[in-house]
């Protein structure tokens, strides 16, 4: 409802802007009532747990193919797929394209012809047409106005209601006085939304808050080691419940309908309490264990990437040391997502890995492929027993689980940031400027590695709130790994 509420805001001034700017004869008002039905239905998609369990849309490969193909199928063009990234990392997010689908499907008596839904379906995914009319142009706008990189009315709602519910203190954003200085200009021939020179603060806010978001909650390590025992027991859920071409994350699952499947369960209008009943009642598990108690979960060795730094780089002074320890754990973990059920460092994984070590060097093969085969072998080896032999000093168990995240890059240098424009009225007309040649905005470093991670262990249930020296285990494992 908050992104209706902005969007029907968004409507407004962008209609007016158009009509005043350019005076199309575009049936502007049918393309604001699309715009707002996509801005309210355009999380109707979601999986269970929101973010973490939509990447099962795609199954085990992680492949678009078929769900784009079911899209294409519900719009009813075939010319769409011609404006559908080729390249996955470009793609819109599983839950949009299933939003898509599931609003076509079922609110069609509110679209008249293909036309009308293949533009609600990229307002929500964010594929703009490639065809360059006048009207097609317009409709980009509208479009950027739900799914962009830097502003639109969806984030807009997430980080003023994150902020809220969260109780992170953040910035204000001041939406009213944004939205209500949206204009379209000219650029290169086409026309893009701008911003008249009144909201330059609040766009500077949004990236702002965003990027506070980003840092300090998204990648804070309780959310990740959250993310990571859902993903496992969602995904432990599907081998049990999936049942040929009956799958637990699909459109039929989340349909009123729903779905039977082999083993007698029935599932509809899937959310939360079905995962949450799946695992606690039929399929009860360790994870599961771990999800309901969290006294006996895992803790992270450094809170953040700050603290990361403070430890690590301090040790490594930055150049081939630094490099050195980082690929070794990225390695590591690589090894534990492809090649462990529940990516645990622990006793049995340790013999799994010698006993590998010792299959390779029996293996008749090309030389120099089982040369590096064997280099990566030894790096994660050393990784492991580094572990081994703290949690064994420590009297603690050799249990440990390592999580990659993202080195946190500001908005602030992101390229459509900087090719925001904003509109200055003059006496002799419209004067337009890219933000990134007027602003004087924070200065964003851009990040100079790309290997970044967190290292979880579990604590000893017999000592009152025991914790690791976290200096002590990061110089172990240096040492243990690079010398």
């Amino acid at each position: 409802m908050g992104v209706f509420h902005l969007g029907e805001l968004t409507v407004n001034q962008l209609i007016k802007e158009v009509q005043k700017k350019i005076g199309t004869p575009i049936d502007l008002q049918r393309i604001g009532e699309l715009f707002k039905l996509a801005c309210l239905l355009h999380d109707v998609g979601h999986a269970p747990f929101s973010h973490t369990g939509e990447g099962f849309y795609l199954g085990k490969d992680h492949d678009y193919t078929q769900i784009h193909n079911k899209l294409i199928e519900t719009i009813g063009n075939e010319d769409f797929a011609k404006d559908i990234p080729k390249d996955s990392s470009s793609a819109a997010a599983p839950h949009e394209i299933m939003s898509a689908i599931i609003g076509i499907s079922e609110y069609g008596k509110f679209f008249d012809g293909v036309e009308q839904k293949e533009f609600f379906a990229r307002c929500i995914t964010g594929y703009k047409y490639s065809a360059g009319t006048t009207e097609n142009n317009i409709k980009n706008c509208f479009i950027s106005l739900l799914n962009s990189k830097v502003i639109d009315v969806d984030k807009l709602d997430y980080l003023i209601r994150d902020a809220y519910i969260t109780g992170f203190d953040t910035v204000n954003i001041d939406f009213e006085r944004l939205l209500s200085s949206l204009t379209i200009s000219k650029d290169k021939g086409k026309y893009k939304i701008a911003y008249y020179k009144n909201a330059i603060s609040v766009i500077e806010n949004v990236v702002y808050a965003h990027d506070a978001e980003r840092k300090w909650i998204q990648t804070h390590p309780v959310v990740l080691y959250e993310a990571y025992i859902l993903q496992h027991i969602m995904g432990y859920l599907s081998e049990k419940m999936d049942d040929g071409d009956k799958t637990l994350f699909s459109l039929e699952s989340l349909s009123k309908r729903g779905q039977r499947f082999g083993n007698g369960l029935s599932v509809c209008l899937l959310c939360d309490d079905d995962i949450i009943y799946l695992m606690k009642n039929p399929f009860y598990s360790q994870l599961s264990e771990e999800f309901f108690e969290r006294r006996i979960r895992r803790h992270p060795v450094w809170k953040s990437e700050a603290e990361y730094k403070a430890f690590v780089l301090d040790m490594a002074s930055g150049g081939s040391l630094l490099e050195k320890f980082e690929q070794a754990m990225s390695v590591t973990a690589k090894y534990l997502i492809k090649s462990t059920d529940s990516w645990v460092i622990d006793d049995a994984l340790i013999g799994k890995l010698e006993k590998e070590k010792e299959t390779l060097l029996a293996t008749d093969m090309d030389s120099e492929t089982k040369k590096v085969q064997l280099e990566n072998k030894e790096m994660i080896l050393k990784v492991v027993h580094s572990l081994e032999g703290y949690a064994t000093e420590k009297g603690i168990s050799c249990n440990f689980v390592i999580l990659m995240a993202s080195q946190f890059n500001s908005g602030f240098g992101k390229p459509d940031f900087s090719a925001t424009n904003i509109a200055f009225q003059t006496k002799d007309g419209e004067k337009v400027a890219a933000v990134g040649k007027i602003v004087s905005a924070i200065e964003a470093k851009e990040k100079d590695r790309d290997n970044f991670f967190y290292l979880f262990y579990k604590r000893s249930m017999d000592v009152d709130d025991y914790d690791i020296d976290n200096q002590e285990i990061c110089k172990k494992l240096f040492k243990d790994v690079v010398f």
